[in-house]
């Protein structure tokens, strides 16, 4: 590819006179200022935007209120997205209130741990009064190393919220460790429904040097939009291992793939970008 090429001739140093447009397809902030992407990305001089690829639709809310209702019956909760912690917060909404629950049942989930797979994930945690772990873990892999040193075979099950579309890696691990979980479905996830409106009028802007993939969903819903335009020129980058599969698997050359979801990491991978294809 020629940015590729382009690449190759620069210096890590350099490398952001390179790069100047990156699409970053995940949902921004409703407030940019507060969106620590945009935020570090505005810092190096990077012309960036966020698009999401996806909707959501939570379900279930009911069984999952039974659940957390009762924190005595689990020995903690496992969240692996922020879109799990906020179906926890919109169930607490639904059926009580933020405040009685914070000063009731959400204490006692404080006393227990509460593990997170990245950096958003873990903040939301914190801002419903959780406390997070494990998210400097980068992946439900990794994650399963941190409940193992906390979690011990044969304690009560961990309370584990999640997508219909959540992959097996972090259930898969547990069982392997001998400790037990309970799941709860508690959204589902379709293409948003102005993906495609969205990406074309960025593209009628700009095309973008770098474009960032940030979950398997992700990359199955914006496949066929981005294959209608012309992105010959532009890079390819992931967050994580199972996005970058699934970019395989859709025809794209992953260039880098992040190995944290946090915008330190990825711009990390943006720096290093030099050795890699070098």
């Amino acid at each position: 590819m020629a940015m590729m090429t382009a690449l190759t001739a620069c210096s890590t140093s350099s490398i952001m006179a390179t790069i100047k447009r990156v699409l970053l397809l995940r949902a921004p902030r409703d407030d940019s200022e507060q969106d620590p992407y945009q935020q570090l990305f505005a810092e190096k001089g990077l012309d960036t935007t966020s698009i999401s690829p996806l909707s959501f639709e939570f379900i279930n809310l009911e069984s999952l209120y039974s659940h957390i209702t009762h924190p005595e019956q689990f020995s903690g909760l496992v969240f692996s997205s922020a879109r799990t912690v906020q179906a926890v917060e919109k169930c607490v909404r639904k059926f009580s209130s933020l405040e009685e629950w914070q000063e009731g049942r959400g204490k006692d989930w404080a006393a227990l741990p509460t593990y997170t797979v990245g950096t958003a994930t873990a903040v939301a945690a914190r801002e419903l009064g959780l406390t997070a772990l494990g998210e400097d873990s980068g992946s439900a892999v990794n994650l399963v190393k941190v409940i193992k040193e906390g979690i011990a075979p044969g304690s009560k099950p961990l309370l584990i919220p999640r997508g219909e579309l959540a992959r097996e890696e972090l259930p898969r691990g547990l069982r392997q460790a001998g400790i037990s979980y309970e799941v709860d479905t508690v959204y589902q996830t379709i293409c948003s429904p102005t993906l495609v409106e969205n990406v074309d009028r960025y593209f009628n802007m700009a095309v973008p040097d770098v474009i960032v993939f940030f979950s398997p969903s992700g990359v199955r819903f914006s496949a066929e939009v981005l294959k209608r335009l012309n992105t010959s020129n532009t890079t390819f980058i992931s967050i994580g291992p199972t996005t970058t599969a699934a970019m395989e698997e859709q025809g794209y050359s992953v260039t880098a793939t992040a190995s944290k979801p946090n915008p330190e990491m990825l711009m990390k991978t943006l720096l290093e970008l030099t050795d890699k294809v070098s």
